[in-house]
């Protein structure tokens, strides 16, 4: 597969009175000390008022964080705009690492008060890209075995992938893990 268009969603555990306004200042922090590693961090924009949508979403040169609420759950979002380098699971690979780096700054930030844990048995990939990744059961099938390699060897354990077609949606692989190893244990297998 010759995009780099991946994203990674990994859920909120408990995200009941979990106020996204606190997140403004968070994410402008994060420019200030430009905070997550090989991106260039732009600006913040406020779409908390779009129901189902991005929530709060932090621009970076290289890729997109949000607080998405998308599929009806309550997440941290990161899409990939530029290329990477490399074979798709070395892009997989970054994706992930640039996700549980941005879940782990929030679940340490001392202005959230430790309240935002992230589940980390059932993210879900994607791919932004309908040229190179039809939503298609061969695309599901070229990129499977990669995938639950790459998955097994980060979650040291088995996992499950699901996939449904659909002409109308991006290709969308569900992960479900056996365990739900922290955000830290996750980015040290990263």
């Amino acid at each position: 597969m010759q995009s780099s268009k991946f994203s990674v969603k990994f859920y909120v555990q408990d995200p009941a009175g979990l106020e996204l306004d606190r997140f403004v200042p968070l994410f402008h922090s994060w420019i200030q000390k430009q905070s997550i590693e090989n991106h260039l961090l732009i600006d913040v924009a406020d779409y908390k008022h779009v129901q189902s949508g991005p929530g709060i979403v932090l621009v970076a040169h290289e890729g997109n964080f949000s607080t998405d609420s998308g599929d009806g759950r309550l997440g941290l979002l990161y899409q990939r705009k530029m290329p990477i380098e490399g074979e798709m699971i070395e892009r997989v690979r970054q994706v992930f690492r640039a996700a549980l780096s941005a879940c782990k700054q929030i679940e340490e930030a001392p202005a959230l008060g430790g309240k935002v844990t992230f589940r980390t048995d059932d993210p879900t990939i994607r791919m932004h890209d309908r040229l190179f990744a039809p939503n298609t059961p061969e695309t599901f099938t070229s990129v499977r075995a990669d995938l639950e390699g790459f998955l097994r060897k980060v979650y040291a354990a088995p996992v499950k992938l699901s996939h449904t077609a659909n002409d109308e949606a991006l290709f969308t692989v569900r992960v479900a893990a056996e365990s739900s190893p922290s955000v830290v244990d996750l980015l040290e297998r990263t």
